[in-house]
């Protein structure tokens, strides 16, 4: 190690240059740690008014809509769905989950109509050729299929997560949403809780 010839003037002020480097980089990581921990809080805040501020929950009025079939033959209505129950599910091609429940659907619509229940899929933000391949692809389906291309229902009812589906009472009242794949079991409990 060379000795240096530093007069103490000198010294003292390599030493106080080299503290203000420690301070510098000091104050650049606890304000890393500041911002960080401030975006996580925000992220909790945003979640917890998310709820209150644009999901539909139980015991809302079930939003309006307008949307077309997924051949453009016939635009369907919240309105005309009033007095029976509904099961309204939102869905892509893309989601595993609601492909593996669409057949379980399909094989229990006459379930639904003998117990005065409708129920209706909204495709999300996909294109009426993507949409109607992937029906073709299933064999088809005896339910609607309504397109909401540029996902204002979807915006409307604050849906973040798919499958959904929300349980509508003859009132127009959500009475339960459910996210996830339904299972025979569940699709039962719904026309209960529907037809209540």
């Amino acid at each position: 190690m060379k000795k240096t010839n530093q007069n103490p003037d000198e010294r003292l002020a390599a030493a106080k240059q080299k503290k203000k480097k420690r301070s510098f980089w000091r104050l650049m990581i606890m304000t890393m740690v500041l911002f960080a921990g401030a975006v996580v809080i925000m992220q909790f805040v945003d979640q917890a008014t998310r709820d209150k501020d644009g999901r539909v929950l139980a015991g809302d009025d079930a939003p309006g809509f307008a949307l077309v079939d997924l051949y453009g033959e016939k635009q369907h209505t919240m309105d005309e769905y009033k007095g029976k129950g509904l099961l309204l599910n939102f869905w892509g091609t893309f989601c595993e989950p609601c492909k593996k429940e669409m057949p379980l659907i399909n094989d229990n619509v006459d379930l639904l109509e003998k117990e005065g229940v409708n129920f209706v899929a909204v495709n999300v933000g996909e294109t009426p050729v993507r949409v109607s391949s992937f029906i073709k692809e299933i064999g088809g389906t005896d339910y609607p299929i309504l397109m909401d291309t540029n996902s204002s229902v979807e915006k409307a009812y604050g849906i973040y997560n798919l499958p959904v589906t929300f349980i509508i009472n003859k009132e127009g009242k959500v009475v339960e949403k459910y996210e996830g794949e339904i299972d025979q079991a569940k699709l039962e409990e719904m026309i209960k809780k529907a037809n209540e």
